[in-house]
């Protein structure tokens, strides 16, 4: 998606990392109306085609208000973790401040430069994130999943995809000119999963207005 006069009240634009998250109530309410008030059954597919387990560690990178970290920790348990990691401080703020979990972190930190140590989780989830990252930086962003990324561990990316009626809804809002969506596309991203090491590359088109692309990262057969 473009960034456009429907997304720059919600968010602040830094060239080192993207849009940033400004207020957490206006992105709250944008994504009530975007998903038809379902976003609760959105994250528990988010969830589901993750494959987060009980006792497995699990981290949202771009984690705004924490629903998603909240939603995976669910799954995860106490035995497990569930890290938020988002670069606005406001929201990890928030999120630390209204989240008790023990098991539950949020940390300050952009997706293409993750504070985070190799091979630390089994899962990895970066929702309506991508087309926020500076275009010439997203393949670092990709690389840094990878990295943090355990052998065998499921990546999973989802951005707007959504339907013609919601596109009708959303027009008075948006620029003119070409598909505001198109960057939001999550299978642009398939070519950089597969070159980064990725295997078994799987699209999902969610009825929530969401494109969903999942993957796994091979466990090296010596």
């Amino acid at each position: 998606m473009s960034r456009n006069q429907l997304l720059t009240p919600m968010f602040v634009d830094h060239a080192e990392t993207g849009l940033v998250i400004a207020g957490l109530r206006r992105y709250n309410l944008f994504t009530s109306v975007f998903f038809l008030g379902r976003h609760r059954r959105l994250l528990a597919e988010f969830v589901t085609l993750s494959g987060a387990r009980t006792g497995e560690h699990a981290l949202d990178i771009g984690c705004g208000p924490g629903k998603l970290v909240r939603a995976l920790g669910a799954a995860t348990g106490p035995t497990g973790a569930a890290v938020g990691i988002d670069p606005s401080a406001t929201a990890v703020a928030d999120n630390s401040g209204r989240d008790r979990a023990a098991h539950h972190r949020y940390v300050v930190g952009p997706a293409q430069s993750l504070p985070l140590s190799e091979a630390e989780f089994d899962v990895v989830t970066c929702t309506f994130v991508m087309h926020h990252i500076p275009e010439s930086q997203r393949d670092a962003a990709i690389a840094e999943m990878w990295r943090v990324l355990r052998p065998g561990g499921r990546l999973l990316l989802a951005d707007a995809s959504p339907s013609r009626r919601m596109r009708a809804v959303l027009s008075p809002f948006l620029g003119r000119g070409g598909d505001p969506f198109a960057d939001a596309d999550i299978r642009n991203y398939t070519d950089q999963v597969q070159s980064v090491g990725f295997t078994e590359l799987t699209y999902t088109q969610s009825r929530d207005q969401t494109g969903i692309l999942t993957a796994v990262k091979p466990v090296a057969h010596h």
